[in-house]
């Protein structure tokens, strides 16, 4: 950046230089006002011949010529002083043999000349230097306009980005160690990607294989070692299972596809999902009959996410809600159990778990992934004490529109 830092410094030099060397020729140009004293022959010979301006020399006593201050000590000094009317009618004057005495001449009609306005010079020099400034500075607002659309472009989807600032710009520094760090980025995300399936598909079938060996020798073991081991082997599977979810929304494998859809339509199909606990704790669906616009794939898994983390907690009972306006859609799940502490906002980070909690299957993905799915329906998801059961409120709220 050394050398963009010496072109704009000799920038800087040159225009002030350029505006201080203008401003002394326009103070100069303003004080030159003395008069020509070259007199075009023609123009005397005009005068003589015309009789309404008859060219004279005359002399007058210096008393009957009111002149300023200056102009009169010019006059006692022995120079010609000229005096021009508005109908360009120039009179000169000189003093004669004595002080008391003025020569005139005059008047003498100069031939009209095309002049151009000073403040129309002043006008057309400061719009130059602005057109320099513009023609300087254009470049750089566009390119650092491309650098922004392109930064857009792949914070929307992560990618190899094409470079798109020429190698002359004065940012092209900044844009090629961007241009470094987002291929980094792709490489990393890629490689997330692999490991993520990698854990996915690679880790279930050794689980598998474990599960159906544990069953076959379930009537040589213990039942208390038998159903540690079966409780491990579900833990790990669900770690998988978290893990997969959390790469494919954090990367956004696929791009959000809204459509209408009632919330009682939605809530449906989560009730039938949880169905099979029913018999230990009541959950109770509520919805209204308005339509919204969401990504049922993702809202899905927030929606069972919410679930899931108040089964953990609630005692015998857990309410889901989903209500819609005209403008804002919420989800709500609220369960009896002792709530969140204050701890509420530790938990929203990726892989935060309650240390204080005895129970250990959860590993700090799940409301995580809930977070981004509503930041994503330009949401936010909040935490609460809850008002009807006692326990903890976990609330999804977004704006209800179509997808754009």
């Amino acid at each position: 950046m050394k050398f963009q830092f010496y072109r704009l410094y000799a920038l800087l030099i040159l225009s002030s230089a350029l505006i201080i060397w203008s401003f002394s020729e326009i103070h100069t140009a303003m004080q030159q006002g003395n008069e020509s004293y070259q007199i075009d022959v023609d123009n005397v010979f005009s005068g003589l011949i015309d009789e309404q301006h008859p060219v004279t020399i005359s002399r007058i006593s210096a008393d009957n010529l009111a002149l300023p201050t200056d102009l009169n000590d010019q006059l006692n000094q022995g120079k010609t002083i000229a005096l021009t009317l508005s109908n360009r009618q120039t009179y000169y004057y000189r003093q004669g043999s004595s002080a008391e005495e003025v020569i005139a001449f005059g008047p003498v009609i100069h031939a009209s000349q095309a002049s151009v306005p000073r403040e129309l010079i002043i006008f057309a020099l400061y719009a130059s230097l602005g057109c320099v400034a513009l023609l300087l500075i254009w470049p750089l607002f566009r390119d650092l306009s491309k650098l922004q659309k392109t930064a857009i472009d792949f914070g929307a989807r992560p990618r190899k980005m094409p470079q798109v600032i020429n190698k002359r710009s004065a940012i092209y520094p900044l844009a090629k160690v961007y241009h470094e760090v987002t291929i980094q980025i792709v490489d990393f995300l890629q490689m997330h990607k692999e490991l993520s399936r990698t854990i996915s598909h690679e880790v279930r079938t050794p689980l598998a294989r474990m599960r159906f060996a544990l069953q076959l020798s379930k009537e040589q073991l213990d039942e208390k070692y038998w159903q540690r081991l079966n409780a491990d082997i579900d833990e790990i599977e669900q770690l998988a299972s978290n893990y997969l979810s959390f790469a494919k929304l954090e990367h956004r494998e696929t791009q959000l596809q809204k459509v209408e859809i009632s919330p009682q339509q939605f809530l449906k199909q989560i009730q039938d999902k949880f169905s099979l606990y029913q018999h230990k704790i009541i959950i109770n669906f509520d919805a209204n009959n308005l339509a919204t616009y969401i990504d049922t794939q993702s809202m899905t898994i927030a929606t069972q996410n919410l679930i899931m983390n108040a089964l953990r907690f609630a005692r015998t009972q857990i309410n889901v809600s989903f209500y819609c306006d005209g403008e804002r859609c919420e989800i709500k799940v609220e369960d009896d159990g002792p709530g969140f502490e204050g701890k509420g906002k530790q938990l929203l980070a990726a892989f935060a778990r309650d240390k204080d909690q005895s129970d250990s299957s959860g590993y700090g993905l799940g409301l995580y992934i809930v977070r981004k799915v509503a930041i994503w329906h330009q949401g936010a998801l909040t935490l609460q004490p809850s008002t009807l059961l006692g326990g903890a409120c976990l609330c999804i709220r977004w704006r209800n529109h179509k997808q754009r």
